[in-house]
């Protein structure tokens, strides 16, 4: 009997990359199904090993052919598997490290121009605390008010206590204490009704006849062009430092509530002449507590958006003698940040952008934030804040801030140590578990991500009359002796700038770790797209063969009830 041609399209076949699957037609007669030959079984051995013939990587069609005996096989297949393990040894070892050290710095620019640099801040600070004349004053004060009649000397003695309010030593604590007594009862504040310590020390320190910045600084220069020191919205201001209240140029770093202060200076020329120059005056008659056992000022010169806190780093401190002239040669150095390290984490890059932490100000500073990490630490252990810190970015939790007194000086002279010595991680080292304990603790208290340090050569000459006409600094000065000249200048046009970015940028990364791939495996990304079409072949492969078992087998079923 010959067969119609349509009898064969009774039975749908369906055909999936050279792999015949059958699928049973239920309206065909049963007699004609076991007639037809049956479609090719799935075996996922013969995708494998058709994969290993095709595949671009190499070594692998060297298991699939059928000329190979079993011992050359196994020796590929461990070859194989050794090139894998030293793959994968060498992927995680290079990915361990670009994510241990993600960032680098590097030399960017090496005549970098020092007028995009801005010009350091200055502190200048008279080594004499509490002038003489302020002090007679102050002590006929007391001795005016006092019940028991003691005379001005005796009050002299004990306003020289007060200077212990900058040092926090003391020898007789009891001393102190019937002092502060005496000034809690006598010497109090016409605005609180209490003794105010801050105002006490703006009388001694600040008032009168004290070596006030108006005293020290005689003749200000700025680029060879003198100007007014202290007069409103001019160069010079009074600012606090770690040494008390002293007079400050450039200083634009945030440490007061609601300061506003006009842009720093920045200069374009080079040598003694055209930096800040000043003439200074020593009032040395006028001591009475000197920080110091020298007679002079102490100038420090550090980053105009940082605070003068030599603690945090960063502060170049200098000793001014009366009768010299001292030359003070400024050297820059910038790091600048790009803005992509700000995808990790402050932990990993080590340094904070100066707009992230706005709490300390426009423009975060390491210093101002160890400033005010210290400050709660005071607070938290004595209850009070010295005069001279800065009261910017403490949360004090709606507590009013006490300024500290006499009677605090014990609490301060302990944790003083503490408070001088500042971490940033606690690192276990045998031996330093106390030192670590007992150091101040300011975690987020990191470097600027973008700065500028200076460094600080200096000479000192001493200082004699000059009888030559025309311009002089010291025109007008007969004794020598109680002046001295200081010249703060940058030294050379063109500084260094560093930069610090990314170690490796995600293209970097591709093209490193598909080197290693294409060295150790021979693959490349036309493997990669090889492979990922073999799994999804073998998906589909399996889901159709498992379709057309399901099929076939409810057929079987249906094949009795069809006989009936």
């Amino acid at each position: 009997m010959i067969k119609e041609p349509n009898a064969l399209n009774h039975r749908k076949l369906s055909t999936i990359y050279g792999v015949t699957v059958a699928t049973p037609d239920l309206d065909e007669p049963p007699g004609t199904r076991d007639d037809r030959p049956r479609p090719s079984r799935y075996r996922f051995t013969a995708e494998l090993f058709q994969l290993f013939n095709s595949i671009t990587a190499h070594c692998y069609r060297q298991l699939a052919q059928k000329d190979r005996s079993v011992w050359e096989r196994l020796f590929w297949l461990l070859m194989l598997i050794l090139e894998a393990a030293t793959l994968v040894a060498i992927i995680i070892s290079a990915w361990g490290k670009f994510t241990a050290n993600p960032l680098i710095t590097t030399l960017h620019d090496t005549i970098y121009p020092i007028e995009l640099v801005p010009f350091p801040a200055i502190a200048l600070c008279n080594n004499n605390r509490i002038s003489r004349a302020a002090a007679h004053r102050y002590a006929r004060q007391l001795a005016d008010k006092d019940t028991e009649r003691r005379n001005v000397s005796y009050f002299l003695d004990q306003i020289a206590l007060l200077g212990r309010l900058y040092d926090f030593d003391y020898e007789n604590l009891h001393q102190m204490t019937r002092f502060q007594e005496f000034l809690d009862l006598n010497d109090v504040s016409n605005a609180t009704g209490m003794y105010s310590a801050l105002e006490t020390l703006a009388k001694v320190v600040l008032g009168w006849l004290s070596p006030r910045c108006e005293d020290m600084l005689l003749r200000c220069f700025w680029k060879s062009i003198e100007l007014p020191c202290m007069q409103r919205n001019d160069m010079m201001e009074v600012r606090r430092t770690q040494y008390g209240f002293c007079c400050t140029f450039n200083f634009i770093g945030h440490n007061e509530d609601n300061e506003i202060h006009p842009p720093p200076y920045f200069l374009d020329v080079t040598g003694p002449e055209m930096g800040l120059v000043l003439l200074l005056n020593g009032s040395t008659n006028d001591y009475f507590y000197n920080l110091f056992n020298n007679i002079g000022f102490n100038l420090q010169i550090f980053n105009p958006n940082e605070v003068p806190d030599s603690t945090a780093g960063g502060v170049n401190e200098q000793f001014v003698h009366l009768g010299t002239e001292t030359f003070i040669r400024v050297d820059a150095i910038t790091i600048n940040s790009e803005p992509d390290l700000l995808r990790y984490s402050r932990q990993k890059r080590q340094c904070v952008f100066r707009s992230e932490l706005l709490k300390y100000g426009a423009n975060y500073g390491r210093s101002s934030c160890v400033a005010a990490c210290r400050l709660r630490s005071v607070m938290a252990l004595c209850d009070c804040v010295p005069f001279y810190m800065p009261t910017a970015g403490a949360a004090t939790g709606g507590k009013s801030i006490t300024t500290c007194n006499l009677q605090h000086i014990a609490c301060l002279n302990k944790y003083k140590i503490k408070w001088s010595t500042v971490i940033t991680e606690i690192v276990r080292i045998p031996g330093l578990e106390k030192e670590m304990e007992e150091s101040l603790y300011c975690p987020e208290c990191l470097p600027s991500c973008s700065d500028s340090k200076y460094q600080i050569t200096t000479s000192e000459l001493p200082l004699t009359r000059s009888y030559r006409n025309g311009f002089s600094v010291t025109t007008g000065i007969d004794r020598m002796e109680e002046v001295a000249v200081v010249r703060i200048f940058f030294g050379q046009p063109e500084t260094w700038m560093y930069k610090q970015d990314v170690a490796y940028y995600w293209f970097e990364i591709f093209s490193n770790f598909g080197g290693m791939f294409g060295i150790m495996a021979g693959m490349s990304l036309i493997t990669l797209t090889e492979v990922v079409y073999f799994v999804g072949r073998q998906l589909v492969l399996v889901f159709a063969t498992r379709s057309w078992s399901a099929r076939a087998l409810r057929a079987r079923k249906l094949n009795p009830e069809l006989l009936e």
